[in-house]
């Protein structure tokens, strides 16, 4: 242990490949290889960065042009090896998490001089759980974990470093342009270089003109927003190919819903409440308050004293902004705050050592390496639940049912990613226009052709009544496939029969009954009623069955004019003991019982 100590000690950048080998075993197990469909905040956008980095569109606002075009190239080369391109932009996480790793390593080492204990600290803030998860997601956060863990680097260094001062403006407006959350680090930064900042007062101006010039230089990369608008590019989020479009992307005005004072106490609360949770899923409640001790502790002891000043000032800021001034989670804050918390965790394990022998040099590593345990056990379980949401595929299955030239609306949010993916990288839907909440549907509703999900109906916003107002004009809903509807500008009618009627035809898959019944409304008003299809097997049990109300919730019975054609889809799972097939109308009564007002059956007859 000791040779490893002295030879750590005097090259501690030799621990670099066994960090990023640990990691890898750690991660790429976990990586997210299918169209993303989780919705946890942590997801939301993973789906868009996953077409985004295959395609050279822009992201949602800010627009993030420098990891735009440094993952694009990224994605290039690797798929161009044959890798999955959604796999490859996740592995663009990866190597940016593992160079973010190394950076933050080689910080810990040089202010502690415990190459050891920096190593375990520096493995147990990657398996917190804001950060573990981004190494195995197309996000940006590792990108910007990088450059930060650079800034400080550069700040903290204790030897001389030539241009220090425009080194770190620069990296920092490469920083603050591609997330504007970067900028919390400022003041931290300006103290840890103040002294020799103000060294040579005479020489300030010339270091404050430069360094603006050199600050905005990193928002040069914002020209290719603009040139892949006007290039007709797909997926360019907004309207960047106009200066106001470009400003909203610029500024991010649509996140300006999240930002601002408090108008309550209880509001400044509920801020609290909702950042000391993430924190204490990310280091636990012990973890925070053992950093935090640390830092005042190491402050005040002076042996490290300008790292954990520096450390406290970029952590308070961005959590005192986080508290106090934004109301949703957003993790390029929290990951400055947990980054000065593990620094706090490294102060505490070296004083113990400072105090002790050489011996005990390594009697934290036990500590550090419960923490990693805790940390792994805790998150595993959740990222592969998210990485392994299948809810993405089940869109895009919903979406292959679709007519040739339909025109699929799908709200802006993972499954409309997921769905994008499938069709505009993958190639696998080019019988479908996919549109989002904000297109102009006049056309595609006039033709016949506007198909949504059916789960719209349950949409507090993008329900039958939204369309209605939407369009300007009543809807005539209708099951086209399994899982989608199909808008209608007008009824289908015919002659009314004298009783409620219904047609049919069976399809048949290896997997799965798909029954379509087309209703005919007789000439008299009918009560609301559930629609049933029911698998039997040769004794009449009941098996399987799909009830839901007609057109898939979309159309009650009660609203069918006389002799009115109302399309309806049925699925089933495929068993080799179904043998029957009932399906109808039902209703329930006031004594609660069901009553079936229509039925129906007919023998399961499948080809193969």
């Amino acid at each position: 242990m000791k040779t490893l100590y002295t030879t750590l000690q005097r090259r501690p950048l030799l621990a670099v490949p066994a960090l990023w080998v640990v990691l890898l075993a750690a991660t790429v197990p976990l990586m997210q290889r299918i169209p993303n469909g989780a919705d946890h905040y942590f997801m939301i956008d993973v789906g868009e960065t996953q077409i985004v980095l295959n395609n050279w569109g822009t992201l949602h606002a800010t627009g993030y042009p420098h990891y735009t075009l440094i993952g694009n190239l990224f994605t290039d080369v690797l798929t161009a090896f044959g890798m999955e391109p959604l796999v490859a932009a996740a592995w663009f996480s990866m190597v940016c998490g593992l160079l973010a790793a190394a950076l933050v390593y080689w910080l810990l080492a040089h202010v502690t001089q415990r190459p050891l204990i920096s190593l375990g600290i520096t493995l147990a803030y990657c398996f917190t759980r804001s950060v573990y998860i981004h190494f195995v997601i197309a996000e940006i956060y590792t990108f910007g974990l990088a450059m930060l863990a650079g800034l400080l680097l550069l700040a903290l260094w204790q030897g001389p470093i030539p241009g220090r001062i425009y080194w770190l403006v620069l990296l920092g407006g490469i920083g603050v342009a591609h997330h504007r959350a970067i900028a919390m680090v400022a003041p931290a930064l300006l103290v840890a270089v103040w002294p020799e900042l103000t060294q040579n007062p005479r020489r300030l101006p010339r270091i404050v003109g430069t360094s603006l010039l050199l600050g905005l230089a990193g928002f040069v990369p914002y020209a290719y927003m603009l040139v892949r608008a006007r290039q007709g590019a797909a997926w360019v989020y907004g309207e960047p190919d106009t200066l106001p479009g470009l400003w909203d992307q610029f500024i991010g005005r649509e996140a300006s819903r999240f930002i601002g004072l408090p108008e309550t106490f209880g509001g400044l609360a509920d801020n609290l409440n909702l950042i000391n949770g993430v924190l204490a899923l990310d280091v636990t409640a012990p973890g925070m308050v053992i950093g935090v001790v640390g830092l005042l502790w190491a402050a005040w002891d002076g042996t490290h004293r300008r790292a954990a000043v520096t450390m406290l000032i970029s952590g308070g800021v961005a959590y005192t902004f986080h508290a106090a001034y934004y109301t949703d989670v957003l993790s390029a804050l929290i990951l400055p705050v947990t980054l000065s918390i593990v620094f706090g965790w490294a102060f505490v394990l070296d004083g113990i050592v400072r105090r002790s022998g050489w011996a005990w040099h390594a009697m934290p590593l036990p500590a550090i390496f419960l923490m990693c345990g805790v940390l792994l056990w805790r998150n595993v379980p959740f990222i592969h639940a998210q990485v392994t949401d299948t809810r993405g595929l089940e869109a895009i299955a919903v979406a292959e049912g679709a007519p040739d030239g339909s025109t699929l609306m799908m709200p802006w949010g993972p499954l409309h990613f997921a769905v994008g993916y499938a069709r505009d990288i993958a190639g696998a839907l080019p019988h479908i226009t996919l549109v989002d909440h904000t297109a102009d549907y006049t056309q595609a509703f006039a033709d016949g052709v506007l198909i949504v999900p059916e789960y719209l109906q349950y949409s507090p916003t993008y329900n039958p009544a939204w369309w209605d107002e939407t369009l300007s004009a009543p809807i005539h809903p209708r099951t086209v496939a399994p899982g989608l509807v199909v808008l209608l500008p007008e009824r289908e009618l015919s002659t009314p029969p004298d009783e409620l009627a219904a047609d049919h035809t069976l399809d048949c898959t290896t997997d799965t009954l798909t029954l379509t019944v087309t209703w005919t409304a007789p000439g008299e008003p009918l009560r609301d009623m559930t629609a049933f299809m029911h698998l039997l097997d040769e004794n009449g049990a009941l098996i399987a069955q799909d009830d839901h109300p007609p057109a898939s919730g979309w159309y009650p019975v009660s609203a069918w004019q006389p002799g009115e054609l109302v399309r309806e889809v049925h699925t089933v799972p495929r068993m080799a003991e179904g043998q029957t097939l009932r399906y109808g109308l039902y209703y329930q009564d006031e004594s609660g019982a069901f009553i079936n007002e229509f039925e129906r059956e007919i023998v399961v007859a499948c080809d193969g």
